[in-house]
């Protein structure tokens, strides 16, 4: 070690390593327990979380260092940078937005449409179904019956397209078994309903509307039966992982023999600013996801009572936004999230608005996070690191067996042209492309919270329609740069890792290089294996869905996937009667066992091209490099979660149990093995094992 800083990163590393270990454990049969069960012991889930972990931790010390930047009397540029400020001091106006935000909700309301509701004396007569969801949808951002949103063109990713697609439901995506297994589900509904119910009470009364709470209920047993219907055609996300299967090109005039109940020309000219109306007519290109979902959907609203329809949208509506509306609201949706995921208590206030501000005003919030806790040496640092992996894919590719030689090739111009997105994009630190950025959003400090939110989803909704008329932008940072996780973009072939997530135990310049690759090498090279998984190996170099593999071998990548599916819908799910659904996780497995793979031959060609191994780290003389570089990828996987957050984790999340996404990948490599000295049998030394990349 040369410097002082050298080491008092290995002493920290060392002493994070060993104090999160349970070395009672046998690394051989259960290495999630043997890295992370010191850790999982002494560090109980806080009532605010469903969840405990690594990853939460470091969001938290993020949100922390990011209140500070918020908070802070500092000046600074460009102006506009300034209105994240506004937005999170609104936001905090904890107050003002109990007392006053219900009305203007309902005011905006009865702007825009008749709501059953709302209104003393309703009839069929007063709703037309093209004005509900195209107003709701301009003047809320989301028509509720389904998604309409636009993404790169699937096969021909230098242009926008414009997409449809089946609707989420109010508990989630993925939570369609909540509405139809009532058996093994029985709170959920319950509680959802408990939630409607107390949520309208306070809504109405709060807008000093009078109700019958007979009527009112009614009325939510009306909702309730539409939304289960709803769900009885949702596509579970299992059967969406093909994105062949979900692009149906059409033109606009076919959505209307699809739902004919729905003007859509109407109802896509209220969506878009009027300068775009010229783009758009019934031969206007757009893709339908769900073909199937849009004919039942157009089914159920022939047969149901437009009181229902309309109040259904109203409900959901409200849901979306009550989280602004205060304590009150707050108090009841926790109600509710108890019953969906454990958690006890509702975050601190602070941290919402962060996340808010962060979501709302991504590149304001990045200029303000990367200039104070990033630097231009660790991106170079972490390109160095990302550049090894993908050479060891490269090499891996090279060697496999089960792909012709045309198949190879091109799955390494598909790795050689991935587009390296790290740290943020380099618009935040140029003041005048940050002031043009957001020249048309005007906030004030005058302005209040609702106002404010209004202003920015305006200004967002104008901008993300006008992408119709620009080229894809294969380049363009959607998270914040303080975001704490890493992302892989199908069509734009890109590998993005955030400020946010360069950080530690991800990832410390004075760490030995065991560590950082075993932590965030493993990271990367699992986004890599994002583009070669069950679905991302659907696209092509230039991110076009495009097939690019002879037939034999695809068949031999899915008979090699098929191998996960079946190893991972063995694995319990622990303190429940719940399995892995080896078919929704598939892509996400595919990426663990190929990015560990990958960043452990980084590591070793690393070492062998120094010619030396590491200074041990203080008080671990006796593992070696290999096993630091296990422990590290194990323990970025550290955490556990309620019983009900495994539960809807299993039932709606395409990752498997942190357990598993330790234990699973390292039976799968014969290296854990050897440097653990696992004898032959054991969980994790196991006679069959599967492997893709």
């Amino acid at each position: 070690m040369t410097n002082e800083i050298d080491e008092i990163g290995y002493a920290t590393a060392a002493h994070n390593i060993l104090n999160s270990m349970n070395t009672t454990a046998d690394p051989c049969n259960d290495f999630f327990q043997y890295a992370c069960g010191r850790w999982i012991h002494e560090n109980p889930i806080p009532d605010d979380q469903s969840g405990y972990g690594t990853f939460v931790i470091t969001t938290n010390i993020v949100r922390n260092q990011m209140k500070a930047l918020l908070e802070s009397h500092e000046t600074i540029t460009p102006k506009c940078i300034d209105m994240a400020r506004i937005l999170y001091k609104a936001c905090m106006s904890v107050e003002k937005i109990s007392t006053v935000k219900t009305e203007q909700l309902i005011e905006i309301f009865r702007k825009i449409g008749k709501w059953p509701l709302l209104e003393d004396n309703w009839n069929n007569y007063m709703i037309d179904i093209t004005d509900m969801i195209a107003s709701v949808t301009q003047n809320f951002g989301d028509p509720i019956l389904f998604k309409v949103f636009i993404d790169a063109e699937s096969k021909n990713t230098t242009i926008h397209g414009l997409y449809i697609d089946q609707a989420n439901l109010g508990l989630g995506s993925g939570t369609r078994d909540y509405y139809l297994n009532l058996i093994k589900f029985p709170k959920h509904l319950k509680a959802y309903k408990e939630y409607q119910l107390e949520t309208l009470k306070l809504v109405l009364s709060g807008a000093n509307i009078s109700y019958n709470i007979s009527e009112l209920i009614n009325d939510i047993n009306d909702i309730i039966a539409f939304e289960i219907e709803i769900a009885k055609f949702i596509v579970p996300e299992a059967n969406r992982r093909n994105s062949s299967r979900l692009y149906n090109k059409r033109i606009i005039a076919d959505l209307y023999t699809l739902i004919p109940q729905i003007n859509w020309i109407k109802f896509m000219y209220h969506l878009i600013p009027a300068s775009m109306h010229d783009i758009i007519d019934n031969q206007t290109n757009i893709i339908i996801q769900e073909v199937e979902f849009m004919k039942n959907l157009s089914n159920l609203l022939s047969t149901t009572n437009k009181r229902i329809i309309a109040n259904y949208i109203f409900w959901r509506t409200i849901d979306v936004w009550s989280d602004i509306l205060g304590k009150k609201f707050d108090d009841i949706r926790l109600k509710l999230t108890r019953v969906m995921s454990g958690q006890q208590k509702m975050i601190p206030r602070w941290q919402q608005c962060v996340q808010r501000t962060e979501n709302l005003l991504a590149q304001g919030t990045s200029a303000l996070f990367v200039r104070k806790h990033f630097s231009s040496e660790i991106r170079k640092e972490v390109l160095d690191i990302l550049e090894n992996i993908k050479k060891a894919f490269q090499d891996i590719v090279e060697e496999i067996d089960w792909m012709d030689n045309s198949t190879k090739k091109a799955a390494l111009q598909k790795v050689a042209a991935i587009t390296n997105k790290i740290g943020y994009h380099d618009m935040i630190m140029n003041d005048t492309a940050l002031t043009e950025y957001y020249k048309k959003l005007n906030i004030t400090s005058e302005d209040s919270y609702f106002q404010i939110l209004r202003k920015i989803a305006k200004w967002d909704a104008e901008r993300y329609f006008l992408r119709l008329k620009k080229p894809f932008d294969k380049y363009e940072f959607v998270q914040s740069a303080s975001t704490v996780n890493a992302f892989f973009t199908f069509r734009m072939n890109s590998l993005t890792l955030p400020a946010g997530f360069l950080t530690p135990p991800f990832f410390n310049r004075y760490y030995p290089k065991a560590a950082n690759y075993g932590a965030l090498g493993t990271v990367m090279g699992h986004e890599l294996t994002h583009g070669f998984d069950d679905d991302g190996s659907l696209y092509d170099m230039n991110g076009n869905l495009n097939n690019w593999w002879s037939k034999e071998s695809y068949k031999n990548f899915r008979n090699k996937a098929q191998c996960f599916i079946e190893q991972y819908d063995s694995y319990k799910v622990p303190n429940t009667d719940f399995k892995v659904n080896g078919k929704l996780t598939l892509g996400e497995n595919i990426a663990d066992n190929g990015g560990i793979k990958q960043s452990f031959r980084a590591y070793k060609k690393y070492i062998e091209q120094i010619g030396h191994s590491a200074h041990k780290l203080p008080g671990m003389s006796k593992f070696t490099d290999e096993q630091i570089f296990f422990l590290s990828f194990a323990q970025v996987w550290c955490g556990h979660q309620t019983k009900e957050a495994q539960i809807k984790q299993v039932l709606t999340n395409e990752h498997s149990p942190a357990k598993y996404r330790v234990n699973g990948p390292l039976s799968n490599l014969p290296e854990f093995s050897q440097a653990f000295n696992c004898s032959f049998g054991s969980l994790l030394n196991p006679q069959k094992r599967c492997s893709v990349w």
